[in-house]
């Protein structure tokens, strides 16, 4: 009823003020402009007249009936007023009323609980008007009894919750769980966390209590990580991402490592923003292999590789670090998320100090941690290695592999042969320190004597006889045919008898040959021999001779 009379009281203004003045002539002018315009008429009447008589302060006669009009309709509905002119309502004033009569209704939210007069009741659904331009539904089901009957008929009054509402519709149930479900339903739909609590475990999960209903998480989407203790998360709340919602809310299922792992990723790409090569991070030991340990650096895992722990060798990274310690680390390599780090890049480098520190010549002890076919690598101090070369494994012996002399986590003296500062390398010796058995082979070897060897290696061109401690001779193919001998590698380690033919210290070798050689095949050497080394001599030859002709 306001709204219909101010629009009314408008015209009677509108009225009146074309008795004062000519429509005409303010036709596109502004309100202001024309009460400009009465001022000036006005006064320009009062100044051609001035000794006209006051204007009269009776109410004209048609004003008095248009008042006495309004007077007696006490009630005007929309229906009952019309113009004649549809310029003259004034459309702006018309337009702010409206969103005032609009803003009176009382805006709903999901949640409120609301109460209505039932206008309509179909197969489906029951309306519900609120008053003013409001109505709401409600599904039919969710008011039926536990006989599947509906008490209520229309004009009776019907209470619910609001569980959906927008522009074009809203929608009440009967409890609030229903409003909750169509909340998770929405939530699902447009991927929003929702907060629960970890209420009890059950098979292969965990069941989830969010705002009273029931979801269940699978225990491989409770974290990020591998669980190890299922238990620890019993009446924990999280946020989850609900990621199956079937049978109307009956079967749904939540995941908080979704989150866990947009938060990561998130977390990631900013990290890797910010990284580059030589800074020194913290984080964390997640996870230790037979090679290293995973670090996490601000959700981003490093890889620290067993052999950047420490200068030192280190068997097992176990030996140092352990899941969840907090450590520093040098980034010596980035490439994409794969980034490398190193501990020892941060210690100081124990090889340059023991470069300055030791000298060619120098005996030290050492440890053998690891052999190779070309020799032995050993542990001088905690971070220097160096290298015993197998030719310098022992004295006079022929070495196929290092293991025959020493094995691995043998402590032994050695001396050291070189010094490489630019390689950072070392080079010892254990034959050094070995006596030297040619020093003194006078002693217990001379030519011509028969003795008896050990068979050590069978090679194509001879056989190589032991004849004692860093002493082995050569016992040549073409003497082992003349004597009709044969040897193999079958026969290695066997016992041989042996003539030694020659001994020379200087080339530290040994020409031997078998104890049944043919004298005849030694004669007809040593006169070919002889001769050769006359004929060096001299230059004539004697008729008779047996070589004249050669």
């Amino acid at each position: 009823m306001a709204l219909n009379i101010l629009n009314l009281s408008g015209v009677i203004v509108e009225k009146i003020e074309e008795k004062v003045v000519n429509p005409e002539e303010v036709k596109e002018t502004s309100d202001l402009q024309i009460e400009k315009k009465i001022q000036e008429t006005s006064a320009e009447k009062e100044e051609i007249s001035p000794e006209t008589e006051p204007v009269s302060e009776e109410i004209p006669l048609e004003v008095e009936v248009i008042t006495e009009k309004v007077s007696q309709e006490t009630e005007i509905t929309s229906e009952e007023v019309s113009f004649e002119n549809d310029e003259v309502v004034d459309e702006d004033n018309f337009e702010h009323m409206l969103e005032e009569s609009l803003a009176n209704i009382k805006n709903l939210e999901v949640g409120d609980k609301v109460r209505g007069e039932i206008i309509n009741i179909t197969d489906s659904y029951i309306f519900v008007t609120m008053g003013g331009k409001r109505d709401v539904y409600a599904d039919k089901d969710d008011y039926l009894d536990k006989k599947g009957k509906l008490s209520y008929e229309v004009g009776q009054t019907l209470t619910g919750y609001v569980v959906k509402c927008s522009d074009t519709e809203t929608l009440i149930a009967k409890s609030l769980y229903a409003v909750n479900l169509n909340v998770l339903h929405s939530a699902y739909e447009e991927k929003i966390p929702v907060h629960g609590k970890v209420q009890s475990m059950t098979k292969g999960g965990y069941i989830i209590d969010i705002s009273g209903i029931k979801a269940f998480c699978p225990i491989s989407q409770i974290d990020g990580r591998i669980v190890i203790d299922p238990k620890k998360y019993m009446n924990s709340e999280f946020d989850f991402r609900i990621i199956d919602f079937k049978k109307n809310g009956k079967n749904i299922v939540v995941s908080r490592r979704k989150i866990l792992d947009e938060e990561k990723e998130l977390q990631k790409k900013e990290t890797l923003s910010q990284l580059n090569v030589g800074d020194i991070i913290t984080g964390k030991v997640t996870r230790l292999t037979s090679f290293g340990a995973f670090v996490d650096i601000g959700g981003v895992d490093g890889l620290l590789h067993i052999s950047q722990f420490s200068w030192g060798r280190v068997e097992s990274p176990s030996e140092i670090l352990n899941i969840g310690d907090e450590i520093k680390a040098k980034i010596i390599k980035l490439h994409g998320e794969k980034i490398s780090l190193s501990m020892k890049a941060l210690q100081e480098n124990p090889v340059e100090t023991a470069i300055k520190e030791l000298n060619e010549g120098d005996i030290v002890s050492c440890r053998v941690v690891r052999n190779l076919p070309f020799g032995s690598f050993v542990e001088i101090r905690a971070g220097v290695e160096g290298l015993i070369p197998i030719s310098e494994l022992a004295r006079g012996r022929r070495i196929n592999n290092p293991s025959e002399v020493v094995k691995e986590g043998d402590l032994l003296e050695a001396q050291i042969l070189k010094i490489d500062p630019e390689k950072q390398k070392i080079s010892l010796s254990l034959k050094a320190l070995q006596p030297d058995p040619w020093d003194n082979i006078d002693e217990f070897i001379n030519e011509n004597d028969i003795i008896a060897g050990t068979i050590e290696n069978v090679a194509s061109f001879g056989a190589f006889i032991k004849l004692n401690e860093g002493i082995t001779g050569l016992l040549p193919n073409v003497k082992m045919k003349i004597a009709g001998i044969k040897l193999d590698k079958a026969k290695i380690g066997e016992e041989f008898k042996v003539r030694v033919v020659k001994i020379d210290k200087d080339a530290r070798r040994i020409s031997l040959e078998p104890t049944n050689m043919p004298e005849s095949a030694v004669e007809a050497k040593d006169d070919w021999h002889k001769y050769k080394k006359q004929k060096s001599k001299n230059t004539h030859i004697d008729e008779d001779s047996p070589f004249a002709n050669l």
